[in-house]
């Protein structure tokens, strides 16, 4: 089977290095090398960045960033308008845009493809999860409604959203791949199994997925846009990070996620490559389950906030790929108060307050470290080891415990951890930090309830003017603090180690990865 998969590859990559070139950039396969294959290509479920990279470039959304800004711009839209109680955005579609599959793009797919997430009623809610979507608190629960009241189509190309209360940040959310424009054709023909058969506009189509060994996507020739240089990308899976750099080094890849420190320096050390460096929004830190064990009390969180030596953690676990960072919002953002002092490394403080406890010691707690790099953390487990030492000291009995990564992200949702390393690149505005991470909804993680907290950032969303919104957000920052339901270990800053033959990348801030403007000199 193995044979087969690479014989069809090598005829695809022939056949399109065969084609003609329109200019000097055209053609060419790009092998992206990454250590854990996709776990879906349904974008609305989408909730790692090893499914996303891919999905990135198979879709698009009615809103788009900017390309290396946080700014977004009209997209699958050609432009929108927000009314004046800002309670609804109408967004006017572009014309002439079709899937992959041939079937026009209107506003019968956007719809679709956006109500299917809202409404549980609708036919096709079941295909779920949607993740993000309800994260975002966007539709309704049992305890009250949600965000959006409902997406309705007002002519062939015109969409209206309608919101049940004033949202200050919900348009970046449409540049999001969780609001991207999918083939109500292709959904309707695969059903569950669309999640492996993705049907999107974007400047790549899907061709094939073998299962922990490489994805293949095409340039998509019908693109309605300007057409992407590459012919085919390769997303290349190479578990080990060893041989992730020596595939790199040897020219079977030309880009990879980046090692940790000594990998780098085995990159930086080679002619043949280079290193391309942004500054991103996203942020590593330690959930603390609130909801149960001993990180329920706020003492024990407390005291391992001030066990735990970060310094030492990034000098040996990030060297130049992260920065420290003491609030779950990256201090690139507005809404970040600078005031507020952090937790500072004190082994004696952190023992008095396990001994306040009254609690024997040693307290037994696990460790859930991640299995494999992420932009917010090149090494769990030398973290986890690490802090393992430094809480024994204060009184504690880490166990540390790892999983192959769909069981890690299923066990972090579930709460099955006393504390899990974790981590999230959001937006550029706080609401993507502060309210998504620590409200309802999957990605609060440490499972921490603060009704104060929540009344305040949930107000943040609805006021207008950077410094109405500024001010809440400082009070709830406090609240956060105080309450420590997260350690937060860095802020990221991003490399992409790369052949110098790879020409045009562009870097965002916020960790995107789109190769429409990339070309491979020869």
């Amino acid at each position: 089977m193995r044979t087969k998969v690479m014989a069809t590859l090598c005829i695809l990559i022939a056949g399109a290095l065969a084609l003609p070139a329109a200019d000097s950039k055209a053609g060419g396969t790009l092998i992206y090398g990454k250590p854990k294959d996709a776990r879906v290509l349904e974008p609305a479920s989408v909730d790692e960045g090893n499914s996303s990279v891919v999905v990135n470039q198979i879709f698009e959304s009615l809103l788009a960033q900017k390309p290396g800004a946080v700014e977004v711009v009209p997209w699958l839209a050609k432009s929108y308008s927000v009314s004046k109680d800002n309670l609804e955005i109408t967004f006017n579609l572009r014309s002439g845009v079709k899937f992959h599959d041939g079937t026009p793009m209107d506003a019968d797919a956007v719809v679709f493809s956006l109500k299917r997430q809202n409404d549980k009623s609708h036919p096709f809610n079941q295909f779920g999860p949607w993740k993000y979507w309800a994260s975002k608190g966007w539709s309704a629960t049992d305890k009250k409604p949600g965000l959006v009241k409902d997406i309705v189509k007002v002519d062939p190309a015109t969409v209206k959203v309608i919101l049940n209360q004033p949202d200050q940040s919900i348009l970046y959310n449409f540049a999001l791949y969780f609001t991207s424009i999918v083939s109500p054709t292709a959904v309707m023909k695969y059903g569950a199994e669309f999640k492996n058969h993705p049907v999107g506009t974007g400047p790549f189509q899907f061709v094939e997925w073998a299962k922990d060994d490489h994805i293949l996507v095409k340039r998509n020739e019908g693109y309605w846009g300007e057409k992407a240089h590459l012919n085919n990308i390769i997303f290349k899976v190479f578990p080990d990070e060893q041989a992730r750099v020596l595939a790199l080094k040897k020219g079977e890849a030309d880009m990879i996620d980046p090692p940790g420190p000594e990998g780098m320096k085995v990159i930086e050390a080679d002619p043949a490559l280079k290193i391309q460096r942004e500054e991103i929004l996203s942020i590593g830190y330690l959930a603390l389950n609130c909801e149960t064990g001993p990180m329920a009390d706020k003492r024990l969180r407390q005291a391992l906030c001030m066990a735990v030596d970060r310094k030492q953690i990034l000098d040996a676990v990030y060297g130049k790929t992260g920065v420290h960072e003491k609030l779950p919002l990256p201090d690139l953002l507005w809404g970040f108060d600078k005031s507020i002092p952090d937790y500072v490394f004190s082994p004696e403080k952190a023992k008095a307050l396990v001994k306040a406890t009254g609690l024997p010691t040693p307290i037994k707690l696990t460790i859930m470290y991640l299995p494999a790099w992420r932009p917010y953390n090149p090494n769990g487990q030398k973290v986890a080891e690490i802090m393992q030492s430094q809480l024994k000291a204060v009184g504690f009995d880490a166990t540390l415990r790892t999983y192959d990564m769909g069981t890690y992200w299923d066990n972090l949702d579930a709460g099955k951890f006393d504390v899990a390393m974790t981590g999230w690149t959001g937006e550029a505005d706080p609401d993507a930090f502060l309210y998504s991470l620590f409200t309802a909804g999957y990605l609060n993680s440490s499972r921490w309830n603060n009704k104060a907290y929540v009344d305040l950032v949930t107000k943040a969303k609805m006021v207008s003017g950077i410094p109405a919104r500024s001010k809440l957000y400082y009070q709830a920052e406090r609240i956060l603090m105080d309450e420590a339901p997260i350690l937060m270990l860095a802020r990221g800053v991003e490399y992409r180690p790369m052949s110098r033959k790879v020409e045009g990348f562009i870097m965002y801030p916020t960790s995107l990865i789109k190769f429409t403007s990339v070309w491979m000199s020869h």
